[in-house]
């Protein structure tokens, strides 16, 4: 028999019986044939075909493991997938007739063993009641390998992605099904785990010869792979070993990599950008030179908002040892890019919707008033949530207005800000009659000098239709100026404060904080963000200050931030934070200063110029 009959007959072939047949003794492959074209799908029993419904298996628990049905439906899901390697194998042999003949003697053998792989798993699930074509089957794998355009997509997709992420599958159920005392089914699980790591070695062998030789093993992987496939589908999703992987050959750069790797399981990425010059941008001025540190260092900020499935842009990638160690401390990161032109997306999420980014990404929604950035603009929504507001809210002297060189009010201290002025830049405080102004603008805003005690802010995201979400408060610490230097959670806000900030917040009418925000801040939130076109992540910054006579108030909007914020970051690193903790703190420190003890680095030492950004958690 022609090795090209007995790929057909295992590939069309509508019984179990023909496509489990092994390979006869005698198989040449003198007459390769004519290449085909993948078909929609293997012949197969009706039972068997796919189902557009198809699911992949609930992974039953310990205890579970112990009943035949659960322990059967997840034989189950195994046995597919070592039916369809095996018609995989077979179209391969079909696809590419020209490739190397070591290589097609190769597939040969290793398609044999995923016959008794499926043959095996039969067995053990009809004596555990469950016959194959009982479950809904997909074809995933078929999808992400039936394409395959050349021998090299076959050993990238299958060998060292499939079957490398069953290293971690049949090694750990091994395990599982031992300690749940079913040592039949566990015999079968370490003969195929140790099977798998020839097929892996294969795989990596062709991979090797064919692949660009001046690049690593790893870039040439991970470049290769079409989407829905990332590096992360060739990791199960139990633990990781590392130990199969040496053993099938794969070098230290590869594990390492693949180990701390993250990616899409099927769905588009969303897209971050982090961009601190959006003031500047939205005031169509150029962004002060000090910024392009600033959005190098912390371009990996906006990674702790996202999902492992996302996409973080960067100007530079972040290195191997760094990735690892934010791994080893249990912070599960996105995939980061420094070209979005080969990419889709499914959400873009860029720091700010400024001029620039949304020239840059084109959003399928209207564009962004900019004047949503200016003080100015802020007035409006401060005259709106002044009215219904309770004792405990107060602005000083006066609220904050718009001023010209002529107008400015006598009351001192006294704090100009330009338009579009943001941390710390742009501002003067005015603490004698003399009146300084800021060239370059005709109008500034004026507000009193207050004595703060506790700055912080209100994280929401914005849903065009009145959608609006509190993500969370958080505590901020700024210098005097107004520049920020750290972002800290707590699991309650107000056990973040001092007893006379919490008396406070609970003084009068229980919760009349909460009821303010919820029934004068937030509907006035929604109509100004609704009438400048804003949609997505914003802030509020607000502070509680002592009046002259020494009683505490709040004022609740210093400014209104319509763009992801420091606090935003802070509230995504908490999620990584121990179950119990007392705070979680971001902070941005000088390159030159030392780390406090406990902090650990968020952006890459090695690469940045002049900022590290840290997280403490206590």
């Amino acid at each position: 028999m022609q090795i090209q009959e007995f790929a057909e007959r295992v590939l069309l072939s509508t019984t179990l019986e023909d496509k489990l047949t092994p390979p006869p003794a005698d198989l040449t492959d003198t007459r390769p044939g004519t290449a085909i074209s993948t078909p929609p799908a293997p012949g197969r029993p009706e039972s068997l075909t796919f189902q557009p419904d198809g699911i992949r298996a609930e992974v039953p628990s310990f205890y579970e493991l112990k009943d035949d049905a659960h322990r059967g439906r997840l034989l189950h899901f195994f046995a597919n997938h070592e039916l369809l390697a095996t018609e995989l194998m077979a179209l391969v042999l079909l696809k590419f007739p020209d490739a190397p003949k070591e290589f097609r003697a190769g597939i040969v053998k290793t398609l044999k063993e995923e016959q008794m792989h499926t043959k095996l798993y039969m067995k053990r699930m009809d004596e555990c009641g469950v016959t194959f074509g009982d479950q809904p089957l997909n074809g995933f794998f078929w999808k992400c390998v039936g394409d395959m355009e050349t021998p090299l997509d076959y050993v990238t997709r299958l060998s060292l992605t499939f079957e490398q992420a069953n290293l971690d599958f049949s090694r750990h159920f091994a395990g599982v099904f031992k300690d749940s005392g079913d040592n039949d089914t566990a015999k079968i699980l370490q003969r195929i785990y140790e099977d798998e790591i020839n097929h892996v070695h294969y795989g990596l062998t062709w991979f090797r010869k064919w692949k660009n030789q001046s690049r690593s093993d790893w870039d040439s992987y991970s470049t290769r792979l079409p989407f829905p496939l990332t590096p992360s589908r060739a990791k199960g999703t139990n633990p990781f070993n590392e130990e199969g992987r040496r053993a099938a050959g794969l070098d230290e750069e590869f594990i390492t990599k693949l180990r701390i790797s993250t990616g899409s399981s099927g769905r588009s990425p969303d897209l971050y950008q982090f961009n601190p010059a959006a003031e500047s941008e939205a005031a169509g001025e150029t962004p002060p030179s000090a910024l392009g540190a600033i959005a190098h260092d912390l371009a990996i900020l906006p990674a702790f908002l996202a999902g492992t499935d996302d996409l973080t842009l960067v100007p530079e990638i972040p290195g191997t040892a760094h990735l690892e160690s934010l791994h080893s401390a249990g912070i599960a990161l996105p995939s980061f890019t420094t070209d979005i032109s080969d990419h889709k997306f499914r959400n873009l999420l860029p720091w700010a919707w400024t001029p620039k980014s949304y020239q840059q990404f084109d959003p399928p929604f209207p564009q962004p008033d900019p004047a949503l950035y200016s003080k100015a603009t802020d007035l409006q929504l401060i005259e709106a949530i002044h009215e219904n507001a309770p004792d405990q809210i107060s602005y000083g002297a006066f609220r904050p207005q718009p001023v010209t060189r002529d107008t400015i009010p006598q009351h001192r201290p006294l704090i100009l800000k330009a338009p579009f002025s943001t941390a710390g830049r742009d501002r003067i405080l005015l603490t004698t009659p003399e009146t300084n102004w800021i060239e370059g603008h005709e109008t500034l805003i004026a507000e009193p000098w207050l004595e703060r005690i506790a700055d912080f802010s209100i994280q929401y995201e914005f849903i065009p239709g009145e959608h609006l979400v509190r993500k969370g408060f958080v505590h901020l610490e700024n210098s005097k100026s107004g520049t920020f230097r750290a972002a800290s959670v707590t699991p309650r806000f107000s056990a973040g404060h001092p007893t006379e900030l919490r008396r406070f917040l609970h003084e009068g009418k229980k919760n009349w904080f909460l009821h303010y925000l919820k029934y004068t801040i937030e509907p006035a939130l929604i109509n100004h963000l609704t009438a400048h076109n804003h949609q997505g992540a914003f802030g509020i910054d607000a502070f509680f200050f002592k009046t002259e006579q020494g009683q505490i108030k709040l004022r609740p909007l210093v400014e209104l931030n319509p763009r992801f914020t420091m606090g935003r970051i802070a509230l995504g690193l908490a999620r990584h934070a121990p179950e119990r903790y007392q705070r979680s703190t971001l902070a941005i420190l000088p390159k030159k200063q030392p780390l406090p003890p406990g902090a650990i680095a968020l952006n890459d030492p090695a690469i940045a110029k002049r900022f590290i950004a840290t997280w403490e958690v206590k």
